[in-house]
């Protein structure tokens, strides 16, 4: 019998068999995701019910802590920390209360507090027992002087009965006790007087001692100048060197910036590569610039205050300035008259304003009228600046020239207290070098006294006469190297025809 060829029924029937099975597995899919979305979304639930519960928990224990701390502020102050913050305020209770045994943390504050207080009550009690032992010695001393007083007040009586029997071998006595006291008296003025003599002769050696001491110092700084002229040692490191350089702008980059804390306006010596020594002289300092934009973690910008024509600045010069140190602040002593600018007027607050302004602390200040501010110089006062000393010569009047001394004896007096303590002394021009500071103008005030750094001009008086008072722009440009372009066409000199 021959096979029945397949019909439209039997496709159809394949057709909804395919369908049906490709249906049940596409509910079978679904149905897992379905399961596994219900499961992560459970997981979730929990997740979120464990977080909550642990961030109450903890904000209960941080309600406890505050309550325990005794500052119980809104804010904790991790960024923050002013006196309305939880850190803020137990800081500044710690510093308060502690005083000089405060310590960073509350455990090791109430560590020194409780040793000290143990400190103090073993000292309390040693006191104690001293003064129990010290009744002790009175009262049996006092027993001892009761029977003393019982013996006199015995002797005294049987005393009086032989007193007029005494008198008058008590009045031979005391006439031989009065010759004697008149012998002592004589002796006395003599000896009274060879030691009014030791007296002179021992402040004359005493003087002559103070005078070589003097002349020795003098001696020991002089050689001491000399050394240091000679060797020019420094301990000095650069804070930072010139990444690029656009010399027709007068603009440099540098590798500092704001993870550095380094602020605006700061001013800062430029070095050539090949120096010698950061902060040792003025020999090899080819510049000065100042930040006006922070640009980054570790870069800023800078202009170009001055520079050398001939030593140009330069990627990779070194730039160095005392007044600033990452994370620190420098601490500086300034003695004398300090005048930037050469008029003749104290520029005191104008430097300690830079000084200031670079986030730098002035621990001691020796001002133009002799007064001395501040506690002494410590292991942190970096330089001693020492400004001019004033001119005893031009005093007018008696009460100007004991000024001068008092300024000259101070100046001196903390001077020597640098040489002592090992700090570094320099002068103001050096000073004013290593920190890039340029004066911004020179002002000559009339009647002063003071001649004008300008000189006029005159008429014109035949062979010799000079010029009405301009400069050629040759001498009045900037010494900084500008960028040169060409425009492509040659000099006439070397482009022309021959002759």
């Amino acid at each position: 019998m021959a096979a029945s060829k397949p019909t439209a029924v039997h496709f159809s029937l394949i057709f909804f068999v395919m369908l049906t099975l490709i249906c049940g597995v596409m509910a079978y899919l679904n149905y897992k995701d379905l399961a596994e979305a219900n499961a992560k979304l459970n997981q979730a639930e929990s997740n979120a019910r464990t977080s909550d519960a642990a961030v109450r928990k903890l904000d209960e224990e941080l309600q406890a802590l505050k309550k325990l701390i005794g500052n119980e502020q809104d804010e904790i102050g991790l960024d923050n920390k002013t006196p309305n913050t939880v850190i803020g305020a137990t800081e500044q209770d710690i510093k308060t209360h502690a005083d000089v045994l405060a310590e960073p943390t509350i455990k090791n504050t109430l560590i020194k507090l409780s040793t000290q207080l143990n400190q103090t009550k073993n000292q309390l009690a040693q006191e104690q027992a001293d003064k129990n032992k010290l009744e002790a010695q009175f009262l049996a001393l006092k027993g001892e002087l009761d029977k003393v007083v019982d013996q006199h007040r015995t002797a005294r009586e049987g005393a009086e009965k032989d007193l007029a029997d005494t008198q008058k071998v008590k009045e031979e006595e005391v006439s031989a006790k009065d010759q004697q006291i008149a012998a002592l008296q004589k002796e006395n003025e003599e000896i009274l007087i060879e030691l009014d003599q030791l007296r002179e002769t021992n402040a004359k050696t005493i003087k002559d001692l103070e005078n070589k001491n003097n002349t020795y110092a003098s001696l020991i700084d002089t050689l001491r100048s000399r050394l240091t002229e000679v060797q020019k040692e420094s301990f000095e490191v650069p804070d930072g060197v010139v990444r690029t350089v656009d010399n027709s702008t007068g603009v440099v980059w540098i590798n500092l910036g704001e993870a550095d804390r380094l602020p605006k306006r700061m001013t800062f010596s430029v070095y050539r590569k090949a120096h010698q020594g950061i902060g040792r002289g003025e020999e090899d300092i080819i510049g000065a610039i100042e930040v006006t934009k922070i640009l980054g973690p570790h870069l800023s910008e800078a202009r170009i205050v001055s520079d050398d024509i001939y030593q140009p600045i330069s990627p990779g010069d070194p730039i160095y300035t005392p007044l600033w140190g990452v994370g620190r602040p420098e601490t500086f002593a300034i003695s004398g008259i300090i005048d930037l600018d050469g008029d003749g007027k104290s520029d005191m607050d104008l430097l300690q304003r830079i000084i200031e302004n670079a986030n730098a602390k002035i621990d001691n200040i020796v001002t133009e009228n002799g007064e001395r501010i501040g506690n002494g110089l410590t292991v942190h006062t970096k330089f001693l600046v020492i400004g001019e000393s004033p001119n005893i010569d031009a005093a007018k009047t008696d009460e100007q020239r004991d000024k001068m001394q008092q300024v000259i004896a101070k100046m001196k007096e903390i001077r020597d207290e640098a040489r002592l303590k090992a700090v570094r002394v320099i002068g103001i021009n050096d000073f004013l070098s290593y920190i890039g500071y340029k004066p911004q103008r020179r002002l000559h005030t009339p009647g002063s006294g003071i001649a004008s750094p300008i000189k006029a001009g005159a008429k014109k008086t035949g062979v010799n006469a000079t010029s009405s008072g301009q400069v050629s722009g040759v001498f009045t440009r900037s010494k900084r190297l500008k960028q040169q372009t060409s425009s492509g066409q040659t000099s006439n000199v070397f482009g022309g025809a021959g002759k």
